[in-house]
């Protein structure tokens, strides 16, 4: 009977925690949102997920979500969480996309960064990654050389992420493998190789995304990089000058999104009190200024405080989320989260609070 009392208990507690996570507000100042962490309806028989890595919006309004479980590809929503359609070519590895257009034609990149999983289970196995060009409609119209196949001894390609860029070209975020940003033609030819680890403020040591503002100086668009193992985002113009450095300590933060007056990221673990050890289960969302650079809001972590200019060290505050792999934006400015590691559970949403 006792043993009976406590898993009754046990129950009753992970539900309250689930119902209090549901109806939290998370967040700081005017950058505080409501969790909804069903946003997503979609059956896991039908369309599973084992890490749900990356997302972005279609010209069709719905929303994409890149994924690694072996029986699709990607996912697609509509903005209130409908399961709309599944896009599977068994390329496997799912871990960014980008859309984008080019000569009026639709395109999805899908980049498998080389950890592929089995239906069931957690022993991901490293191999090659590959780089994915298709239709919006799930039709594959070409894969990219591995630096290997066009004889550059990198080491392992395991890209994390690309970037389409002004010009019309693709930057490769080669973040499990060399650190290396390599630029190719939509038609597979490389161009540049750049980036890399470096001895001195260039260095790039996990490279998990690539994204490109043209908004803030449109005469010298910026490319930004996390460093995610340094806690750092770095930026470097086009051709891969290094700029600038946005240290984010404690906090080991991914892709940036550019949206209007902000910046966002999310932060795949955090440490202990933010100085402490790496902890497991740790993450968070970070919304910045995007003209001041400055952290104003973490939802699910500390309160951002800076002393003489310097951000202190940040931490999850809250648990709602268990690693922040990737985010995306849409033009109310609500937040989409997808986790990684994260039991197997679909994208949640975050609702900006008027």
């Amino acid at each position: 009977m006792r043993t009976i009392i406590l898993l009754s208990l046990c129950c009753s507690l992970l539900l309250f925690a689930t119902s209090q996570a549901e109806d939290a507000i998370i967040g700081h100042g005017a950058a505080r949102y409501r969790v909804d962490m069903n946003w997503a309806k979609a059956d896991p028989a039908v369309a599973p997920v084992i890490n749900s890595h990356a997302m972005a919006e279609g010209r069709d309004g719905r929303i994409y979500l890149v994924t690694d479980h072996p029986k699709n590809d990607f996912i697609v929503f509509e903005k209130d969480g409908r399961y709309v359609r599944s896009i599977s070519c068994n390329l496997g590895g799912g871990h960014g996309l980008e859309i984008f257009e080019s000569g009026g034609v639709e395109y999805l990149l899908h980049i498998d960064c080389g950890w592929h999983f089995a239906a069931e289970g957690w022993n991901p196995k490293a191999s090659q990654g590959r780089v994915t060009l298709l239709t919006a409609e799930g039709k594959v119209v070409r894969q990219f050389p591995t630096p290997a196949e066009m004889g550059i001894e990198d080491g392992k390609f395991m890209p994390c992420d690309a970037a389409y860029t002004p010009a019309g070209t693709l930057l490769i975020a080669d973040g499990y493998g060399s650190n290396f940003i390599y630029e190719f033609t939509l038609e597979g030819k490389l161009l540049k190789k750049w980036g890399g680890p470096t001895k001195d403020s260039a260095n790039l040591s996990n490279a998990h995304g690539i994204s490109i503002d043209t908004m803030s100086d449109s005469q010298r668009p910026l490319v930004w990089i996390p460093s995610r193992s340094q806690s750092q985002l770095k930026a470097f113009t086009l051709d891969g000058t290094y700029v600038e450095t946005i240290d984010l300590p404690g906090a080991f933060a991914g892709q940036l999104v550019f949206h209007d007056d902000k910046i966002y990221t999310a932060v795949c673990w955090s440490k202990e009190n933010g100085t402490g050890k790496k902890l497991n289960q740790s993450g968070f969302v970070i919304v910045m200024d995007r003209k001041t650079k400055r952290v104003i809001s973490a939802p699910g972590g500390s309160e951002p405080v800076y002393i003489d200019g310097k951000l202190q060290p940040m931490h999850q505050s809250q648990n709602v989320f268990k690693h922040c792999h990737d985010l995306y934006v849409d033009t109310l400015g609500d937040i989409y989260v997808g986790e990684w590691n994260a039991d197997r559970r679909y994208p949640s949403k975050l609702s900006l609070v008027k």
